[in-house]
């Protein structure tokens, strides 16, 4: 939905994933030889998420944080907006609910 979404919260966090910086510390010790290093994007963006989702019931945090998982080659602009759309569509469902009436029936 066009409108189902937090404009400043979309501007801000497309300023952050910007400002993330496109390098990645060497990893180092047992474990980071064993798993990929992560982005400075996509941790700014888990953080972001993170953030968003301790607003909502503690049942959904994490099948949210999930669902909206940054990837390294993600538009950061369509990113904030999808994730931004479903904390809308998750705290307020009457709004999707109402554009939904508002549309008429058609056959499947």
């Amino acid at each position: 939905m066009p409108d189902a979404r937090d404009d400043g919260w979309v501007r801000d966090s497309v300023a952050a994933l910007g400002d993330a910086a496109e390098t990645t510390a060497p990893p180092t010790g047992r474990l980071s030889q064993r798993s990929a290093q992560s982005s400075p994007r996509v941790l700014a963006a888990k953080e972001l998420a993170k953030a968003l989702a301790a607003r909502l019931p503690i049942n959904l945090r994490n099948e949210f944080e999930s669902a909206v998982a940054f990837a390294e080659d993600d538009d950061a602009v369509r990113w904030a907006r999808r994730t931004s759309g479903l904390v809308d569509l998750i705290e307020d469902p009457g709004h999707a609910l109402a554009a939904l009436d508002r549309q008429g029936r058609r056959q499947v």
